[in-house]
C-alpha cells in the first residue's frame, strides 16, 4: 500500500494544500513549528479518525477558517487507487471512500482496506517517533508477540480481543480473592444462610421452658425491687447523718466566736471614704507645693528695669528697612550692570583681538568718527572689488580647464571607439574598389548581353539619382550619400560609354571581373558601413581637436589676465593695511568688517563711559549703607554683619516684645498662684476635719487603729455569713436529725446497708437481663416463620450459583484454548522476527552487538560482541533506540504480506552518531524497495543520505502546488 497524494482542506496551520509523494522515500523537511507534525497527524487522523474533543490528542482544527479535514489518495494491491476523504462530522468525522471503479463506501470499507487495523495497532508497528523509541525497556516478549500476531488478515486480532473479553467476563463472575464478582457474592451469601439455618433449627425446641422460667423471673423481680427501695432509704438516711456531724461542730464553734465580737461597730463604706479623703489631702498639698514653687520662680525672674527706650529705637530702625532694601537692590543692580558691561567690553575686545591692556588703551584712543570710517570703507571696497574680479577670473579659468579636460576625455573615448587599422584600410580602399565593382558588374552584364531594351533609360535614371543624392548629401553634410551618388554616377557614365562602343572582351578581363565580383558581391553594405563609421570618426576627431586648441588659447589668455588682477589686489590690500595701522588698528583688512569694526570700537568706548558712571553710583550707595550699619551698631550695642542686619534687628525687636509680654504675664500668674494657694489651704483643713469625724465613728484615734477596727468588723461579717450557710445545710438533713452515735458507728451501719443493697441490685440486674432475653426468645419463636423462608432462599441461591459456575467454566475453557493457540502461533512467528531484528540490530550498531534475546522473565537483553549481556535499560539512549527500531522494522517486514503499510518516522534518529546514522539510512534505502518510507525531520543534512528521495520543504508547502525540493 502506498500513499500517492495528500489533499489538505484545512488542518492546523495548513489549508488548501496538495502534496505529491513517491513510492520510495519521501522526506518532509522543515524547521521547528514549520508544520511537519501537523502533516504527520493529518495522515493518521484522516485514515483512523479525528480524536474526540475531550481527548488528550490534539484535533488540529484549522486556524484560518477553512473546511476541517482533507483527502489521502492510496494505491493498494487489493483495492487499486482509493481516495479516502474525512471531514468534520461526528466525533471521529465523516469518512468517504471512493474507488477507481466509481463505487463509494464508508468506515466499513476503510477498515477492510486498512486490514482491520486501528490507530493503536498501526502506530505500534508502522509509525513511530523519538518519544516512542524511548520506551523499549518496558517492552517484553508478550507485547512483541501480540503486536506480531495482531494482523487484520489472519483474524488473530479478533481472537485476542475475544480472549480479553473472556478474561473480563470471568473476572466479573469469579475471582479467588475478590468480593464483588457474582460467584464470590453468592458463596458468601450461601455460607451465611447455612449458619442462619443451624441457629433457627435450635430455637424451635426452646419455647415452653422459656415461658415457665419467664413467670418465675417476674415474681422474683417484684420482691427484690421492694427490698431494694427500703435499703436505699436506710442508706440515704445514714449518709445524711454522716454529713450532719461536721456541720454541727462548725456551727457551734462559729456561734461562740460571734458572741465574743458582738459589740464591734464600723461605719458603712468607711475604708473607701477614708481613702478618698486621703487622696484629696495629698492632691491639695501637691497643688499648694507646686504653686508656691512657681510663685517664687516667677518672682525671681521678673526684672525691675524698663526696656521701653531700647524697644523704641529698634522699632525706629525697622521703619527704615524699606530704604535698606532699596540700597541693597541698587548695589545688586549696579554690580550686575558693571559685570554685564565688563563682559560686553571683554567680548568686544576679544573680537577686536585686544588681548592685552595696552591694546585696550589703543582701541579707546582710536578715532571712531564717521569720516574715518568712510575713508577706510572706500579702501576696503576697492580691495573687495579687485578680489571679486580675481575670483571671477579664477572661476572662468577653472571652467576653461574643466571644458578643456572634458574635450580631452571625449577625444580619449573617441580613440577607444576608433575603427581598427584594418577597417581604416578597408575604408581607404573602398571608393576605388566600389567603382571597379560597378565596372565589373556592367562589364559582366554587357559581356553576357543580357541588358533589357530599356537599359539606356535606366542608365540615365541612374545618373539623375546619383546627381540628386550627391546634391542632398552636400546640403545635409552626409558625406556617405555624396560618395554613393559619385559611385552611381560613375556606374552610369560607364554604362553610357559601353552603349557608345562595346569593346572586345577578352577571356582574361572577364575572369578578372568575375573574380572581383566574387570577392565583393553581397558585401557592399558591410563596406559602406565601415566607410561611414570611419568618416564619422575622422570628422569628430577633427572637430574635437579644433575645440581643444581654441580652449587652450582661452585658458592662456585668462591666466595672463588673472596675474595682472592679483598684482592689483596685493597693492590695494597693502594700502588698506597701512591705513588701518596708522589708525592704531591691527585687524584684518576685510571690507565686510569695516562697519562692524567701527561699531564695536564705538561700543567699547561707550561701555567704558558707562562703567565709570556706574562705579560712581555704586560708591554713593556704599556710603549710605555704611550710615545704616553705624546706626544699627549704636542701637544693638555690637557690630552687625551687613547681610544679616535687619534679620538681627527683627530678632531683637521680637525678643524685646516677648520680654515685655512675659513680664506682664508673670505678674498675672503671680496673682493667680496666690489665689490657688489660699483656696487649697482651706480645702486641706476641711479634709482633715472630715477624717477625724470618720475615726470617731469607728472608735479609733488614728489611721492605724481605724484599719484595725475595719479588720475586726470584716471578720465578724464573714463569720455571720458562714453561720447562716451552715444552718441552711443542716436544714437539708432533717431526716437524719434523730439518729444518735458518733462518726465511726454511723460508718459501720452504712457499710452493712450498702453491702445488702449491692447484692439486691445485682440480683435485679441479672433477673432483668434474663427476663428480656426470655421475652425476645419467646416472641421470636411464637411469630417467626424465618426458618421456612431461609430454607427456600438457600435453595434458590444454590441453583443460581450452579448456573454461574457453569458459565465461568465455559469461559475458562475457551480462554485456555485461545491462549494455547496464541502460544502455538508465537512459537512459529516470533523466532523469525527475532532473527530478522538481530540482523538489523547488528548492522545498525556496526557490529558492536550480535543479537537481541528474550530472558526467562520475558524482557529483552542485548548481547555485546565480547559476550557480555546488557539489559535494555543499561544501554545508551541511542543504542536503546536502535534496538527498538530493529524490532519495529523486523515486525514490519514480517507483516509485509498481511499489512503492506507505509513506514512513517518522525525524527527518530536524533541521538544516532554519524556512523550509525549512515547504517540506518542505508537500511532504509533497502527497505524502500518493499515499503513506502515517509520521514519527517528538522535536520537538513539528513536528506543528503538519500539522493534518490523526494525532499519537500514544509516551510514552502501552501506557496506552490507541492513542496519545493531542496
Amino acid at each position: 500500500m502506498k500513499i500517492e497524494r495528500l489533499v489538505i482542506y484545512g488542518f492546523g496551520r495548513h489549508s488548501n494544500v496538495t502534496i505529491e509523494l513517491v513510492d520510495g522515500i519521501t522526506v518532509f523537511y522543515g524547521k521547528n513549528e514549520a508544520g511537519k507534525t501537523t502533516i504527520y497527524q493529518f495522515i493518521l487522523q484522516v485514515l483512523f479518525g479525528f480524536p474526540p474533543k475531550n481527548n488528550q490528542q490534539l484535533r488540529y482544527e484549522p486556524k484560518s477558517g477553512s473546511h476541517y479535514g482533507g483527502k489521502v489518495i492510496l494505491s493498494d494491491e487489493r483495492s487499486g487507487v482509493v481516495e479516502v476523504e474525512r471531514i468534520r462530522g461526528k466525533s471521529a468525522g465523516d469518512v468517504t471512500v471512493r474507488f477507481s471503479d466509481g463505487t463509494v463506501g464508508g468506515q466499513e470499507e476503510l477498515s477492510e482496506i486498512l486490514r482491520q487495523y486501528d490507530r493503536t495497532a498501526f502506530e505500534s508497528v508502522f509509525s513511530f517517533s523519538l518519544f516512542q523509541l524511548q520506551g523499549l525497556e518496558q517492552m517484553d516478549a508478550d507485547e512483541l508477540s501480540r503486536t506480531l500476531l495482531s494482523s487484520g488478515t489472519t483474524g488473530i486480532d479478533l481472537l485476542m480481543q475475544l480472549e480479553k473479553q473472556l478474561e473480563k467476563e470471568k473476572a466479573e463472575l469469579f475471582k479467588k480473592s475478590g468480593k464483588n464478582p457474582q460467584m464470590n457474592v453468592l458463596l458468601k451469601e450461601l455460607r451465611e444462610l447455612e449458619d442462619t439455618l443451624k441457629v433457627q433449627r435450635a430455637k424451635v425446641d426452646e419455647y415452653e421452658p422459656a415461658v415457665k422460667r419467664l413467670e418465675q423471673v417476674e415474681q422474683l423481680l417484684r420482691e427484690n425491687r421492694r427490698e431494694l427501695q427500703e435499703l436505699q432509704k436506710g442508706s440515704d438516711k445514714l449518709k445524711n447523718a454522716q454529713l450532719r456531724l461536721p456541720i454541727e461542730a462548725n456551727r457551734n464553734k462559729l456561734a461562740a466566736q460571734i458572741d465574743e465580737l458582738d459589740n464591734t461597730t464600723f461605719p458603712p463604706n468607711g475604708i473607701r471614704e477614708q481613702e478618698m479623703l486621703e487622696a484629696k489631702k495629698h492632691e491639695a498639698e501637691a497643688v499648694i507645693s507646686r504653686s508656691t514653687y512657681q510663685l517664687n520662680e516667677i518672682r525671681d525672674q521678673l526684672e525691675s528695669k524698663s526696656q521701653q527706650e531700647q524697644s523704641d529705637a529698634v522699632e525706629a530702625m525697622l521703619v527704615k528697612e524699606s530704604d535698606w532694601q532699596v540700597l541693597q537692590q541698587q548695589v545688586v543692580s549696579a554690580k550686575a550692570d558693571i559685570a554685564r558691561l565688563k563682559t560686553e567690553q571683554h567680548d568686544l575686545l576679544g573680537r577686536l583681538g585686544a588681548t592685552e591692556s595696552s591694546m585696550k588703551e589703543t582701541i579707546l584712543a582710536v578715532d571712531g568718527s564717521v569720516s574715518n570710517e568712510q575713508f577706510l570703507h572706500k579702501l576696503a571696497s576697492q580691495v573687495q572689488q579687485i578680489e571679486r574680479n580675481a575670483d571671477s577670473y579664477q572661476n572662468e579659468l577653472q571652467r576653461s580647464l574643466e571644458l578643456e579636460q572634458r574635450t580631452v576625455q571625449q577625444l580619449n573615448r573617441l580613440e577607444e571607439q576608433a575603427p581598427t587599422p584594418d577597417e581604416q584600410a578597408q575604408a581607404l580602399k573602398w571608393p576605388s574598389v566600389r567603382s571597379r565593382l560597378a565596372e565589373a558588374k556592367a562589364y559582366v552584364s554587357f559581356g553576357k548581353r543580357e541588358q533589357p531594351q530599356n537599359s539606356k533609360t535606366m542608365i540615365w535614371m541612374l545618373l539623375v539619382i546619383a546627381l540628386l543624392l550627391s546634391a542632398y548629401g552636400v546640403v545635409q553634410q552626409q558625406w556617405a550619400l555624396v560618395i554613393i551618388g559619385i559611385v552611381l554616377a560613375a556606374v552610369g557614365g560607364y554604362g553610357i560609354l559601353q552603349k557608345a562602343q562595346v569593346p572586345s572582351q577578352t577571356d582574361e578581363q572577364m575572369n578578372e571581373m568575375k573574380a572581383l565580383l566574387k570577392a565583393y558581391e553581397g558585401k557592399e553594405e558591410l563596406f559602406e558601413e565601415v566607410c561611414r563609421k570611419t568618416e564619422e570618426y575622422t570628422q569628430k576627431k577633427k572637430r574635437l581637436k579644433l575645440i581643444a586648441e581654441e580652449q587652450a588659447l582661452d585658458r592662456e589668455s585668462l591666466q595672463e589676465d588673472l596675474k595682472g588682477i592679483l598684482t592689483q589686489k596685493e597693492s590695494a590690500h597693502k594700502e588698506l593695511l597701512e591705513a588701518l595701522q596708522s589708525g592704531g588698528l591691527t585687524v584684518s583688512a576685510n571690507v565686510e568688517i569695516i562697519a562692524e569694526l567701527f561699531r564695536m570700537i564705538r561700543n567699547v568706548q561707550n561701555t567704558e563711559r558707562l562703567l565709570i558712571q556706574r562705579g560712581e553710583e555704586l560708591k554713593q550707595v556704599y556710603e549710605k549703607i555704611e550710615q545704616h550699619l553705624s546706626q544699627a551698631k549704636s542701637v544693638l550695642g555690637r557690630d552687625v554683619p551687613e547681610s544679616d542686619l535687619y534679620t538681627l534687628i527683627r530678632q531683637e525687636a521680637r525678643m524685646l516684645r516677648e520680654a515685655m509680654l512675659a513680664d506682664n504675664a508673670g505678674k498675672e500668674r503671680m496673682k493667680e498662684l496666690t489665689r490657688i494657694i489660699q483656696e487649697k489651704t482651706l480645702e486641706l483643713h476641711s479634709f482633715q476635719e472630715q477624717e477625724q469625724q470618720l475615726f470617731a465613728l469607728a472608735g479609733a484615734d488614728d489611721k492605724q487603729s481605724f484599719y484595725e477596727a475595719h479588720d475586726r468588723y470584716q471578720q465578724l461579717q464573714s463569720m455571720q455569713l458562714n453561720l447562716n450557710g451552715l444552718n441552711e445545710q443542716l436544714n437539708t438533713f432533717q431526716d437524719a436529725e434523730g439518729l444518735a452515735g458518733d462518726e465511726e458507728q454511723l460508718h459501720h451501719l452504712l457499710s452493712q446497708v450498702e453491702s445488702q443493697r449491692r447484692d439486691v441490685e445485682q440480683k435485679v440486674t441479672d433477673l432483668t437481663d434474663e427476663r428480656a432475653s426470655l421475652l425476645h426468645r419467646t416472641d421470636a419463636l411464637l411469630t417467626d416463620d424465618a426458618h421456612l423462608l431461609t430454607s427456600q432462599l438457600y435453595e434458590n441461591k444454590k441453583a443460581e450459583f450452579n448456573e454461574i459456575a457453569f458459565e465461568w467454566s465455559s469461559r475458562q475453557a475457551a480462554a485456555e484454548a485461545i491462549r494455547q493457540t496464541m502460544a502455538d502461533l508465537k512459537d512459529k512467528k516470533l523466532p523469525a522476527v527475532l532473527e530478522r531484528a538481530n540482523v538489523i540490530f547488528q548492522q545498525l550498531t556496526t557490529g558492536q552487538y550480535d543479537s537481541l534475546s528474550i530472558q526467562s522473565d520475558g524482557h529483552f537483553h542485548a548481547l555485546h560482541k565480547d559476550g557480555q549481556r546488557f539489559a535494555i535499560a543499561e544501554l545508551s539512549q541511542a543504542t536503546k533506540e536502535q534496538a527498538y527500531v530493529a524490532l519495529r522494522l523486523s515486525l514490519a517486514g514480517e507483516l509485509l504480506e498481511q499489512a503492506p503499510f507505509p513506514i512513517i518516522m518522525d525524527d527518530p534518529f536524533v541521538h544516532f552518531d554519524a556512523g550509525r546514522l549512515s547504517q540506518m539510512t542505508e537500511l532504509i534505502s533497502k527497505l524502500a524497495k518493499n515499503h513506502q518510507i515517509i520521514v519527517f525531520t528538522c535536520h537538513e543534512t539528513l536528506s543528503s543520505h538519500w539522493p534518490e528521495a523526494k525532499v519537500l520543504n514544509v516551510s514552502n508547502v501552501g506557496k506552490s502546488p507541492e513542496g519545493v525540493a531542496l
